[in-house]
């Protein structure tokens, strides 16, 4: 698989369009935290909430979501890092969202609605890529 096939092709361009969005997303969620010097605040949070080594872990969860971001986009290792996105979104769910109720706006504020879909789209993409995940 190369060049632009290893992105998207016909046969799969449902899933490869879902692929790219989750990609959208993840970067812009871990990018926008690394340069508005957020993952200082998200590293107090995580120290707050017992998470040891609060400040790394905050670091590695932005990596993850931007270097895992690209990797996904170009098929790379995507079951690994689908798996480790999803890992930080469902933990996010359980640590902070829940108790927010499950709508995100509306009828309760800051819930688990969109987290939980993005848990949800990153299985499918794991799945659907399950054949490219040495690559």
């Amino acid at each position: 698989m190369t060049g632009l096939k290893r992105v998207m092709t016909r046969d799969t361009l449902g899933p490869d369009v879902l692929r790219l969005a989750l990609c959208a997303i993840s970067f812009t969620h871990g990018f926008h935290r690394v340069v508005h010097g957020d993952v200082s605040i998200l590293g107090q949070i995580l120290r707050d909430e017992g998470v040891p080594f609060g400040p790394i872990a905050a670091w590695l969860i932005c990596v993850a979501e931007t270097i895992g971001a690209a990797f996904l986009a170009f098929r790379l290792l995507v079951l690994p890092v689908s798996l480790v996105l999803f890992t930080i979104y469902f933990t996010g769910i359980m640590m902070f969202h829940r108790h927010n109720g499950f709508f995100v706006v509306g009828a309760s504020q800051g819930g688990w609605e969109y987290n939980a879909l993005l848990c949800v789209c990153l299985l499918v993409v794991a799945w659907e890529n399950r054949a490219h995940r040495l690559y």
